[in-house]
C-alpha cells in the first residue's frame, strides 16, 4: 500500500495488517519536535480507525551516515526556532499508544534516550538491537528526574523499582543485551536482524483475531492496579465492554473440528 504522506514521520499500511511508522529526522537524530509529535499523534488516530491495521511498529531512520538511529528524545533546537514540544503533547500521545487497543512495537536500535525512551516505553513491547544505547537523561541533563510524560512509571512498572531507580540516577546507557535482562526489552537482535524478527513477531499478532487481541490488551493493560478477584471480574466485564464472545458453536467449530 501507498505511504501516508508526512513531513517528519513515515507512515507505511502494510497488506499484511502491519503498519510501520518511521521517526524520520535523521539529520538531528530523530529529535523530537511539535510538529513530530503531531504527526505521530495523528498517525496514531489513523491507525486506530483503520480495521485493515492489526499491529504497528515504531522506529527510527539512520543517520545520515547509516548508523542506526531510534530517537535522541526532545529537540532543544526547535524550541528556538519555535516548534518545541510542549508536555501536553507527549503526554497525551504516550498515554494514547499505551492506551490503544492495537499492539505497538517499538523497534529500536542505536541511540534511544529520554523522550525517545518514553515512547518507547509506551508501547506494548521493545525489540532491541545488540547495539542499541538505550538511557533516560531526565535528571543528568534536565535536573528532573521524573520525565513529563510519564517516563518514571512507567520505567519502574515494564523493569521493576530498582532498576528504574539505576537508569533515572545514574543515567546510565544500556546495550540491547542488559535491556533484555532487565525487563525493557522483549528480545535482542543484531541489527541486521532486527527488523525480520520484529516483523516476524508482528505477523503473528497480525494473523490473530483482532476482537480477541483487543480484549487481551484491555484485560492485561489494567490488572497490575487491581487484587486477584478484580481482575477476574475485569477479565469478565472486559468482554462484556467490548461485545467479544465466543459461543459453544462456535468454540466446537474452531477449535474441536466437526467432530461430535
Amino acid at each position: 500500500m501507498s505511504p501516508t504522506p508526512f513531513e517528519t514521520i513515515h507512515l507505511e499500511k502494510r497488506a499484511d495488517g502491519i503498519a510501520l511508522v518511521t521517526l524520520d529526522r535523521p539529520k538531528r537524530l530523530n529529535a523530537l519536535s511539535g510538529p513530530l509529535l503531531d504527526e505521530l499523534a495523528a498517525a496514531v488516530e489513523e491507525i486506530n480507525d483503520d480495521p485493515g491495521i492489526r499491529v504497528f511498529l515504531i522506529r527510527g531512520t539512520p543517520r545520515p551516515d547509516g548508523r542506526p538511529c531510534f530517537s535522541a528524545g526532545v529537540d532543544v533546537q526547535a524550541f528556538a526556532d519555535g516548534k518545541g514540544v510542549t508536555e501536553e503533547q507527549g503526554f497525551a500521545l504516550t498515554n494514547r499508544i499505551d492506551d490503544l487497543l492495537k499492539p505497538s512495537i517499538a523497534v529500536i536500535d542505536g541511540i534511544c534516550t529520554t523522550g525517545g525512551g518514553e515512547i518507547a516505553l509506551a508501547c506494548d513491547f521493545r525489540i532491541v538491537g545488540r547495539s542499541a544505547q538505550i538511557s533516560d537523561w531526565h535528571l543528568t541533563k534536565l535536573g528532573t528526574g521524573l520525565g513529563a510524560w510519564g517516563a518514571s512509571t512507567r520505567w519502574a512498572r515494564e523493569c521493576g523499582v530498582t532498576n528504574a531507580k539505576e537508569m533515572l540516577l545514574t543515567g546510565r546507557v544500556i546495550d540491547g543485551d542488559e535491556a533484555f535482562r532487565i525487563g525493557f526489552a522483549s528480545a535482542v537482535f543484531e541489527s541486521e536482524e532486527l527488523e525480520a524478527g520484529a516483523l516476524e513477531m508482528a505477523s503473528r499478532i497480525a494473523g490473530m483475531n483482532p476482537d480477541g487481541v483487543k480484549l487481551v490488551l484491555a484485560h492485561l493493560d489494567r490488572i497490575d492496579d487491581m487484587s486477584r478477584d478484580q481482575a477476574l471480574k475485569w477479565a469478565q466485564l472486559s468482554a462484556d465492554w467490548l461485545d467479544v464472545k465466543v459461543g459453544e458453536s462456535e468454540l466446537r467449530g474452531k477449535v474441536l473440528g466437526d467432530a461430535g
